[in-house]
């Protein structure tokens, strides 16, 4: 059957084809389709996704067709889906169900837009309205499973916080949905009665909560034969993907008074309570708010946007060109600009507070701060770029803001944007994006009048004291920059903010004296800074330094007789923005720098400097004050090359030894006691895995640990592993001491807290995988004195020697390859090396290693050992290796290990050629940098290669 219109459409041959299709399938639905024949080809013809499910769901469609004329109804759609699910007797079932349930409604409201019933704002809405609903019953479906399986807190407080798009009610038709999930307080779930009368599997409320985040994640995100209800986004919680799933409303606003960043007070202006406790969700957003809109705010916050959003553009510009959301002129773009203005208004002024794009353009309108013409083409120009991306992602349910290449394609697109033919659909296009950047790009422009006057000191220093203030392309400046230029600055506009902004901090002291020592101090470090290798870098940091300094009048007299403390932290500015920052977060750290203490310390010295910190401050600050303290002055003296990257990683290694077992010795007394045992450092052993397990820790590692005992463990043993972690991981002012994560535990995150040593045993010897068996060769117990420890160890070898046969040469490069393959960075054209996991790099050298150990240890069990580089030098002795390799192999990985640290030292995990980070490591390593290019291809070839030998 071939059809031939009387009504125009975009895409007639889609059309044709579908309905063909549909008639071939359902003939009893002629006459209804025919009676609704506009409406349904139009369907058609925008949305092949659509077009699918109609035919597999004909009802729904002729549903559809019947509301066209109401908008949807939320007590509605939440009495349907709760009916709906009333008749699920599993997840698996209600998983079918809201698939189902979206895709119906989803179909009313597309056939409402493109047929032009509803507006761009209400198509959001209902999209929104949708999810809303969605979401909530979902969690309140998903929550009896867990509470059933672990029993319920005693209040349930989770709730769950909508970003992104889903917080102002703007979602697309293929938006993720960005969410955070709080809970009021800490306890326990009642656990459950088992057959014998026992309670059983209660978990902290931590526990229990993360278990529903990950269920409910799981339950809308999972694709099945029905496809996914909508993609979860977590990402926006605190600490990104590294971050706890679930964190109390405590947690929350420590973290953010103590670590949030911009990106995350511009992120939270859309947040919005979606599902879970109102109580809660009510809380949460009274606690963000003086976080989000502070009342005096500098205008360093729009360089700060402006930095994000560079971000975002370090995409080839054929693919940017094409991008409506974070291209040129894009969504994204004016997005930023409304939030640029509420972050530095909105304390003031409460009008702006508004989640919503084309209310907050209105209001910005309202107080003056945009005039007509701006608003009008912001507000026409967003209305047009969310229409131009909901055709986009109508066709296919692809999460895509792509203008494609194809020129039949670009016919179809534009059509369905209401225009006759693709060129002026493009040249409206264009227009519009350029209306847009140029409104942005205005932002940028720096208008401060000139209030400079006329000097006769030319030198740097004394240019930047001429005046509060200077104009672009001023007098002033000129010589500035020309001076810049003379020196080893690549960026001098930046500088020259750099440079502005510290100057500014001088009017910020509150003495004479003080104003005086800083403008002394400042003068050297500029000076410095500007001769040093990396005074981009420098400049950069000193900017935060300089207002440490002028709050800080007691340090000032100690560093102006010091040119030598001054060297080391322009050093630290120029090497490593993670010490900077450290530096930046609590001044007391520069004790370590001032009072010069040795490189060298025996763990009876450290922990009596935790005991020392304990009783001034309590365990928790105790901790995190000395491990920042140890890592500045380990970081220069490795900086400094005064220790080299081995000692550098026992001695952080060591470190966290130290921290672990202090906070557990801390913790004991205050455990209570269950059925005549009281848990001790005696009795709960900690297991270090990983880098902790090989004593190979550097800058800002995860440290991997699980928890055993000699017993089945009792509750209070369980409470203490869960008090430790609270302790070690919680967000505190002065942040977390380390990232905890207990994955590695059998049975990973689904497995209990705590095993006994029997029970372990069991698991590697029956159950556990190819890469449990590499992680347990890491494995190293930590609290010696526990009477466990020797056992435990014991185990590990037997378990090892036992199951080292199953391990096969295959079946390693097959989890290498797969590594690789999903984590590595690596783009070999646009030169960024991937150390850790790119091609013949870290960790394919790592799994050669183990893979040797795990081959060779039923012949001799000496090579079992926990350290790479003792490995290496054990398999060489038992001539395993020949002594060449061996050489090699250890040269390679102290020069991963090296390069490892120093990224980890500029915040960075990725080696790129072009950004500065290649010269700071050739000079480190006082070769140059075409020298450290070859040097590191030959090694990366070593690496591949010494599979095929052995």
């Amino acid at each position: 059957m071939k059809f031939n219109f009387s009504f125009s459409l975009p895409d007639p041959e889609r059309a044709s084809k579908n309905l063909e299709t549909f008639f071939s399938l359902h003939p009893d639905y002629e006459n209804q389709l025919n009676a609704n024949l506009y409406a349904v080809s139009m369907l058609f013809a925008f949305s092949q996704f659509l077009a699918n499910y109609s035919m597999k769901n004909p009802d729904a469609l002729i549903y559809a067709l019947t509301h066209l004329d109401s908008s949807l109804d939320g007590e509605n759609l939440r009495k349907d889906l709760k009916r709906r699910f009333a008749r699920c007797e599993s997840l698996n079932d209600g998983i079918k169900v809201v698939r189902n349930f979206k895709k119906e409604k989803l179909l009313i409201v597309t056939m409402k837009d493109i047929l032009k019933r509803i507006e761009l704002q209400e198509t959001m809405n209902e999209l929104s309205l949708l999810a809303d609903i969605i979401l909530s019953e979902s969690l309140d479906f998903v929550f009896p499973f867990l509470a059933n399986r672990y029993g319920h807190p005693s209040r349930n407080s989770i709730a769950v916080i909508g970003l992104g798009k889903l917080g102002p009610s703007e979602l697309n038709y293929s938006s993720d949905v960005d969410l955070i999930f709080v809970y009021g307080e800490e306890g326990e779930t009642s656990g459950i009665v088992s057959p014998q009368g026992i309670t059983i599997n209660r978990l902290s409320c931590f526990e229990f909560y993360s278990k529903i985040v990950e269920e409910y994640s799981r339950f809308l995100s999972s694709n099945t034969e029905d496809g996914f209800c909508y993609r979860v986004d977590l990402r926006l919680r605190p600490q990104g993907q590294r971050g706890s799933l679930a964190i109390t409303l405590r947690d929350y606003e420590e973290y953010y008074e103590s670590w949030g960043q911009l990106w995350e007070r511009a992120a939270l202006i859309r947040a919005r309570y979606i599902a879970g406790c109102p109580e809660t969700g009510s809380e949460f957003l009274k606690i963000i708010e003086p976080f989000i809109y502070r009342k005096y705010l500098g205008f360093d916050a729009i360089e700060e946007i402006r930095r994000m959003k560079s971000q975002v553009e370090q995409i080839k510009m054929d693919t940017l060109s094409r991008d409506i959301k974070r291209g040129y002129g894009g969504i994204r773009e004016i997005e930023f600009f409304i939030q640029i203005f509420q972050l530095i208004y909105g304390g003031k002024e409460s009008l702006l507070r508004e989640s919503g794009t084309l209310k907050a353009l209105h209001r910005l309108l309202q107080k003056g701060y945009i005039g007509h013409e701006d608003f009008h083409n912001l507000s026409e120009s967003y209305i047009f770029l969310r229409t131009l991306e909901h055709r986009l992602q109508q066709l296919n349910d692809i999460q895509t803001h792509m203008i494609p290449l194809q020129e039949t394609e670009l016919e179809i697109l534009a059509r369905k944007m209401g225009f006759q033919d693709r060129g002026y659909f493009l040249n409206t296009l264009y227009s519009k994006r350029h209306a847009v950047r140029k409104i942005y790009d205005s932002l940028f422009e720096i208008r401060i009048p000139d209030s400079t006057a006329d000097r006769k000191d030319t030198g740097l220093y004394g240019m930047l004291l001429d005046s509060v203030y200077w104009e672009m392309d001023s007098p002033i400046e000129t010589l500035i920059i020309e001076a810049l230029e003379g020196s080893k600055v690549k960026d001098t506009k930046k500088a020259l903010y750099c440079l502005t902004k510290i100057r500014n901090s001088m009017y910020s002291f509150q003495t004479l004296k003080g104003r005086r020592l800083l403008e002394e101090i400042i003068h050297k470090f500029i000076d410095e800074a500007i001769q040093g290798m990396n005074p981009d870098s420098s400049l950069l940091q000193l900017v935060d330094f300089s207002a440490v300094l002028a709050s800080r009048e007691s340090y000032l007299e100690s560093i102006s007789k010091r040119q030598d403390i001054i060297s080391t932290l322009n050093f630290i500015f120029s090497n490593s923005p993670y010490l900077s920052k450290t530096i930046m977060n609590n001044p007391d750290y520069l004790d370590s720098l001032i009072t010069g203490e040795s490189s060298k310390k025996v763990i009876s010295l450290m922990k009596k400097d935790i005991e020392i910190l304990t009783e001034k401050h309590g365990i928790t600050t105790a901790i995190r004050l000395f491990r920042r303290h140890e890592e500045i002055r380990l970081g220069t003296s490795f900086l400094n090359s005064k220790i080299g990257i081995k000692e550098l990683m026992i001695s952080l290694s060591r470190i966290a030894d130290v921290i672990l077992t202090a906070a557990l010795q801390s913790i004991t007394q205050n455990v209570g006691t269950k059925e005549g045992v009281t848990p001790s450092v005696e009795t709960l052993a900690l297991v270090g895995y990983g880098k902790l397990g090989g004593m190979e820790i550097t800058f800002n590692s995860d440290i991997d640990i699980i928890f055993i005992c000699p017993y089945e463990p009792s509750q209070s043993d369980i409470k203490m592993a869960e008090k430790l972690i609270r302790l070690i991981s919680s967000y505190t002012k002065d942040g977390m001491a380390y990232r905890v994560d207990i994955r590695l535990r059998p049975d990973g995150s689904k497995g209990t807290l705590i095993n006994s040593l029997e029970g372990i045993e069991n698991y590697y010897l029956l159950n556990a995988q190819l890469w449990e068996l590499q992680a347990l060769l890491k494995a190293r117990t930590l609290n010696c004195a526990a009477k466990i420890s020797k056992n435990f160890m014991k185990m590990r070898k037997r378990v090892l020697m036992k199951r080292a046969g199953e391990i096969s040469k295959v079946k390693i490069l097959n989890m290498c390859e797969r590594i690789q393959s999903e984590l590595s960075k690596e783009l070999p054209n646009a030169g960024v090396v991937d150390i850790k996991y790119g091609a013949g790099g870290l960790t394919e050298l790592e799994f050669f290693i183990q893979y040797m150990q795990l081959r060779n240890c039923i012949e001799n069990p000496y090579i079992i050992i926990q350290n790479t580089y003792d490995a290496i030098k054990r398999l060489w002795h038992s001539s395993f290796l020949d002594s060449q390799d061996a050489l090699a192999l250890r040269e390679t990985y102290l020069f991963y290990r090296t390069v490892e640290t120093l990224l980890k030292l500029r915040n960075e995990t990725i080696l790129k050629e072009k950004n500065g980070a290649l010269k700071s490591f050739a000079y480190y390593l006082n070769i140059d940098e075409e020298d450290f290019i070859r040097l590191l291809n030959e090694k990366k070839k070593f690496i591949k290669n010494i599979w095929e030998r052995y």
